[in-house]
């Protein structure tokens, strides 16, 4: 064995002579290999080398270069001595700033390793990451910078979140000492929402964006909590319209109606009602209430039904009162609905506090409507002239003989369909023979009440009630 195994170091054979210069000659190859650094990584010798140069032979070399592509190049009383790497051999060549790593086949770059870290378990900067925190980073600010096209990008940037599934949640969540108080992304299912907290622990949806329709909701109001009005498509919703004056326990008949805007069910309906704030809450006692909704509000598609009471519901397409489909707790959504189409919601015993049936999926603040605007959306459908339990009103004539008529004609606003008319009542005057009614296309009631006798004046009026007219549904 004339030299070592790995740095290729010359041996001193037993009795040698001159032992001094293969001596030397180890020391010298030591000297060029320890701490290894080259200056420049070449193909050609450079012209003038001093003592001790050492270069890495590039590809494609010349001259005494040639062939030993990959190997040390030192320069060495006053020659190149060429030296085979092995493989964890590190080199740094200063001209290109860079440490190379010898893998037995070639060297690489020691930087792009660093420079291409994958599959790591954990990822700390300015701080330490943990199993649930796998990449951490402590720091004032963070820069994500797109990469030009003239550095060979696109220009672009997009910052990507990805999850399992719909039923998973991918967010940015932002928290005041480290405690939770704003949250953006989909959030148990695909659409976006934004929520907030005051305490990291009571959450409150401010925005909610289907990702099928692109609609925005704001499930806990705008602004001062009030959403664009006529949202709602019940009328009457908080109960307060009640022009036929009905009272106490109300029992009624299949399809009759109670208060504006509510009817019986099927079975017909027996309910009480009380003030609860500025609204009106119903219970019902037995049967079910529908609530119709005319053809022209409805433009199709998902709706959400909400209610404050404890009255399971149903929501059913069709006219009439035999409804179909399961009645269910409130809130839910409806599956698409025929577009002009009339709908109806349809409560079963419970109590009924501010329903809302509102276009989209998810439901927003109750809608509550000026009382007039409810009024005059009510009268739409049905109207009562005087037609109360106090008020009332008095139609008076003379008449010239036994058998004349005085005749009254009370002009009402236009409603959603030609409507018919109806007295209400106990009515009492003088002479009073017979009461009729008339109804021309100008909406307005004839009211002719026949003398019993000649030269009487004749006047009348209802105990209780009056004239109705009624265009509902």
């Amino acid at each position: 064995m004339t030299q070592t195994t790995h740095l290729a170091l010359p041996l001193i054979d037993a009795a040698q002579a001159q032992k001094h210069v293969t001596h030397n000659e180890a020391l010298a190859k030591i000297d060029a290999l320890a701490h290894l650094a080259v200056s420049a990584r070449l193909i050609t010798p450079p012209a003038s080398p001093a003592e001790g140069d050492r270069v890495l032979v590039g590809a494609g070399a010349t001259g005494v270069f040639a062939g030993k592509e990959k190997q040390v190049a030192a320069f060495l009383a006053g020659g190149w001595s060429f030296l085979q790497p092995q493989i964890g051999w590190r080199m740094y060549i200063a001209a290109e700033s860079i440490l190379l790593l010898y893998n037995g086949a070639d060297w690489v770059d020691l930087g792009a390793g660093l420079r291409e870290l994958q599959n790591l378990a954990h990822l700390g900067v300015g701080t330490t990451a943990d199993a649930t925190n796998p990449l951490s980073v402590k720091a004032n600010s963070a820069l994500f910078s797109t990469k030009t096209v003239a550095e060979g990008g696109t220009g672009d940037l997009r910052f990507t979140l990805n999850k399992e599934n719909a039923a998973k949640t991918v967010s940015q969540l932002y928290q005041s000492n480290w405690s939770g108080r704003a949250e953006t992304g989909l959030a148990g299912d695909d659409n976006f929402h934004v929520k907030v907290s005051p305490d990291g622990a009571a959450w409150k949806e401010a925005i909610n964006i289907d990702n099928s329709t692109g609609r925005v909701s704001f499930p806990s109001g705008v602004a001062d909590g009030s959403l664009a009005g006529f949202r709602n498509r019940l009328r009457n919703a908080q109960f307060n319209v009640n022009q036929r004056a009905v009272s106490g326990t109300v029992t009624l008949a299949a399809g009759q109606y109670g208060h504006d805007g509510v009817k019986a069910g099927a079975d017909g309906c027996a309910y009480t009602f009380a003030q609860t704030g500025v609204d009106t809450e119903i219970t019902i006692a037995s049967g079910s209430l529908v609530m119709p909704i005319e053809a022209a509000m409805i433009e199709g598609g998902v709706y959400r039904l909400s209610h404050d009471g404890t009255a399971q519901a149903r929501v059913w397409q069709g006219t009439g009162v035999a409804g179909s489909g399961a009645f269910t707790a409130a809130p839910f959504s409806t599956p698409g609905l025929d577009a002009n189409t009339q709908t109806n919601v349809e409560f079963s015993t419970g109590t009924v506090l501010r329903p809302q049936l509102e276009p989209g999926a998810f439901e927003t603040v109750f809608e509550r409507r000026p009382p007039a605007a409810e009024l005059a959306l009510c009268q739409y459908y049905f109207q009562a002239y005087a037609g109360d339990s106090t008020a009332q009103f008095q139609v008076s004539g003379y008449a010239g003989a036994a058998g004349d008529f005085s005749i009254t004609q009370i002009f009402f606003p236009r409603m959603r369909a030609a409507p018919s008319a109806a007295l209400s009542g106990s009515w009492t005057g003088a002479n009073i023979a017979l009461v009729t009614l008339g109804l021309p296309a100008s909406n307005s009631v004839y009211i002719a009440v026949q003398a019993a006798a000649a030269g009487h004046l004749i006047a009348y009026s209802p105990a209780n009630g009056g004239v109705y007219l009624s265009a509902e549904i």
